[in-house]
């Protein structure tokens, strides 16, 4: 059991005394030292009444992305692809007609996956009664159709398909199975709404201070077990192990993983940020914000995700017929993602409409 003075050492500085607790407080196991963090949420209270969870140990009752949905992505470019349906630019007249084009096309639409359960389908639907849901689904489309994307829903089910496991009251959590020390359990206690570059670069330089002061690494050490230079079989020396120890510190290692970490984290946001913009879009298209704008002249197009020019997806003769072809990138990363979430362009005279 951990002092309460080796507590502090560690930088938790609001953990009542071990004598006032049930359960006693026990540091993580390759925690690092804590440093002007302020009042850390570590869950001191968790496992009070007996159950022993906390972020590094979660109850699985509490997680909420176990189960995430992995075409996400796929799912918003369909459903966008579908609410242009009777817009002149598509010349969709039918769903049928939008889901033949888009069959061209199955991996990019997400239509290659596997089918959905048979609730996921009747909710789809709009039908209002099902047992244990009952009229709350149409409830739940109608609202859906007033509200902006849920942000956070919607990383948090990113997230959820990397490994790493958010529980319902938004903080980042090790899952049954899993372990601290990993890419996918590093940030535990962490909320990822609020979380930046700058949340990992800001430990990196934290852990890299310890271990030049207390491990004698140079900045270029630090920096190359950053950039994957260099791993934790470099450092197989005693002098790296915990004092009293034949283990090395977990310094090393915690500092590879939050790299690692950093680029999912930002794999994530990217998709995340696709995905929102095409939900938006689609949104705007569904409350009748999305018709065409008659625009003569030649020019570029400036797409809500920035990937319109240079990166071209799927097109059709109808696409061209309407003068976005093949060299447009219409389908550019971000499906039929709304320009500025002002409706569709529809050319005249051929060449591109410029909305800047």
């Amino acid at each position: 059991m951990a002092t309460d003075q080796e507590i502090r050492d560690a930088g938790f500085k609001y953990i009542p005394q071990q004598k006032y607790l049930q359960n006693p407080f026990e540091l993580p196991e390759n925690q690092e030292p804590v440093v002007n963090q302020g009042i850390v949420n570590n869950n001191a209270f968790a496992g009070s009444g007996g159950d022993g969870f906390s972020v590094y140990n979660a109850d699985p009752n509490t997680i909420t992305n176990m189960n995430p949905n992995s075409y996400a992505l796929q799912d918003a470019r369909r459903k966008n692809e579908l609410s242009y349906v009777g817009s002149p630019i598509t010349g969709y007249t039918t769903d049928t007609a939008a889901m033949k084009n888009m069959e061209m096309y199955p991996e990019y639409y997400g239509l290659d996956q596997p089918p959905a359960s048979k609730i996921s389908q009747l909710i789809s639907k709009g039908i209002g009664f099902i047992p244990g849901i009952g009229t709350l689904t149409r409830f739940a489309n109608f609202a859906s159709g007033m509200l902006p994307p849920n942000r956070r829903a919607i990383m948090e089910n990113q997230l959820g398909t990397q490994g790493v496991m958010v529980n319902d009251i938004g903080q980042i959590v090790v899952g049954p199975g899993g372990s601290y020390n990993t890419p996918e359990g590093i940030m535990a206690g962490y909320n990822p709404v609020k979380m930046t570059d700058e949340t990992f670069t800001g430990r990196q330089e934290n852990i890299g201070k310890t271990l030049q002061e207390k491990y004698g690494l140079t900045q270029q050490q630090v920096d190359d077990l950053i950039s994957g230079e260099l791993t934790e079989e470099d450092f197989t020396d005693s002098k790296y192990n915990l004092k009293g120890t034949n283990k090395q510190t977990n310094l090393v290692t915690n500092l590879i993983n939050i790299e690692k970490a950093r680029k999912n984290f930002a794999d994530t946001t990217d998709t995340t940020n696709k995905i929102v913009d095409i939900k938006t879009d689609t949104k705007t298209n569904n409350q009748g914000g999305g018709g065409g704008i008659n625009i003569s002249g030649a020019g570029t197009i400036r797409s809500s995700d920035n990937n319109f020019q240079g990166d071209s997806g799927p097109t059709t003769q109808q696409e061209s017929d309407y003068g976005y072809g093949s060299d447009a990138g219409f389908f550019a990363k971000g499906g039929r993602a709304g320009y500025f979430y002002g409706g569709r362009v529809n050319f005249k005279n051929g060449g591109l409409a410029s909305l800047l």
